[in-house]
């Protein structure tokens, strides 16, 4: 099926009399509608320019642990870390957030995000469309909130407080007149939407170290249940998923919703992944006995505080020299310098025009003339293929 035939069969959704007010509804009934036949996809070039300048990639965990400390081995290390996962995780240039450019080219990117759906309803793409955009939308808008207080706000404190933590319940995002905070979309329209897709826990990136690692790439509705599950796959064969003698992550408490309070459920999920000696451990523990324990808030970055140890595998050579910058007085060069003239770069392409080709925009132009209704007095219609056409669907979601 051709792009312009499904883009003709959005502007065909249905235009129904309201039976409730918007403010009435819950997000998750906010935000259910999309088109399954729709094959518009969001471009995220930029994104993938800002993670590649942001994001230390440590690799898949060997499950070894930190060495202890000790003043002759020259590791330079914290005084208290949790010896068990600080080798894991990939991490983040947090000192980046004192780089002016840096945090322009940030919030340029976050706010392009937040206003996409003022241009195109977010009920105009197919659910796996939708699934990348809102996990790119927390991800980021969550960078922008750290870079915000940085560096006076403790990401750890706040992640291990999450659903009560004013930084993740505060509505910082407007999406087609909605206020929404981080937890809004987490815990109400992706676990709604998403129910019986446990995979999407590995798609927030939370600025810990226990928490799924934030990844490389921003997640694409094409390729994005491939990166769910190699997110998955990393996070479950690694020490901050499980251990030997039935510990596994405090998270799966966390995120008991998704699988909806079962804890067979969650052995299960990760038994479905574990690919290591770890397996026979969990396999071997009852599903009530699983010991969730295995914590680490600390913040998932590098600087000051880094760690340097044999078995961590630096993949990402432009940031380890960005971590090895001394910026002194006003003496900024190399790495830090390109980091400024890629940062005006990403600037300019955080713009409604890349996000879709010349031909979408040009569609999505006449759709939106056909599509323009009073707000408030209509109710989309979720259309499936079969709906919008009368043939029935080879590929039913």
């Amino acid at each position: 099926m051709s792009k312009l035939t499904t883009l003709t069969f959005v502007a065909a959704m249905t235009v129904l009399p309201m039976t409730k007010t918007l403010a009435a509804e819950s997000l998750s009934e906010t935000f259910a509608a999309s088109t399954q036949s729709s094959e518009l996809e969001i471009g995220y070039t930029d994104l993938d320019d800002f993670l590649a300048l942001t994001v230390l990639d440590v690799g898949r965990s060997n499950r070894e642990k930190a060495p202890r400390p000790s003043g002759n081995t020259g590791t330079r290390m914290k005084k208290r870390i949790n010896r068990l996962t600080a080798l894991e995780g990939n991490r983040v240039y947090f000192d980046n957030f004192d780089n002016a450019k840096y945090v322009e080219a940030l919030y340029a990117i976050q706010e392009s995000l937040e206003a996409l759906p003022q241009e195109v309803s977010l009920s105009q793409f197919n659910s796996n469309e939708q699934l990348a955009y809102w996990l790119n939308l927390y991800n980021f808008t969550l960078l922008k909130e750290i870079a915000q207080d940085y560096p006076k706000v403790d990401i750890g404190k706040e992640f291990s407080k999450e659903k009560k933590s004013d930084f993740f319940n505060d509505e910082v995002l407007n999406i087609e007149g909605k206020s929404l905070s981080l937890n809004d979309i987490k815990y109400d329209i992706v676990l709604n939407k998403y129910k019986g897709r446990e995979e999407v826990i590995y798609g927030f990136f939370g600025g810990v170290i226990g928490a799924p690692s934030i990844q490389t790439h921003a997640f694409r509705g094409k390729d994005i249940w491939r990166q769910l599950e190699k997110a998955a796959a990393d996070f479950v064969n690694s020490n901050r998923g499980t251990y030997y003698e039935g510990r596994i992550s405090v998270l799966y408490d966390r995120y008991s919703d998704f699988f909806d309070g079962n804890q067979e459920a969650v052995k299960d999920h990760l038994l479905s992944y574990l690919d290591d000696e770890v397996y026979s451990d969990i396999a071997n523990t009852p599903a009530e006995d699983l010991d969730m324990d295995i914590k680490d808030f600390s913040a998932a970055t590098i600087g000051d505080d880094r760690v340097y140890a044999a078995g961590v595998s630096f993949n990402n050579a432009a940031l380890i020299d960005s971590a090895r910058v001394e910026q002194r007085g006003g003496d900024i060069a190399g790495p830090i310098a390109t980091q400024n003239f890629v940062a005006e770069g990403m600037i300019s392409k955080a713009k409604l025009n890349v996000r879709f080709t010349a031909d979408e925009l040009e569609l999505l132009q006449g759709i939106n003339k056909q599509y323009q209704v009073t707000n408030g007095q209509v109710t989309i219609k979720d259309l499936k293929e079969k709906e919008a056409t009368g043939k029935e669907s080879k590929d039913e979601n």
